[in-house]
């Protein structure tokens, strides 16, 4: 009784929730927001 609850309860949460949220949030965010906001501010304004 001891043995058959902290096991499956602690092995199916931790594993798919971690693996599954910071992965396709941490490289569809500061891609594509860092890639178009230093460019044309920064070639637009020390040249004119």
């Amino acid at each position: 009784v001891e043995e058959e609850k902290p096991e499956p309860i602690e092995e199916e949460k931790p594993k798919p929730v971690e693996q599954e949220q910071p992965k396709p949030v941490e490289e569809e965010k500061p891609k594509p927001v860092q890639e178009e906001k230093r460019e044309p501010m920064e070639e637009e304004k020390p040249k004119p």
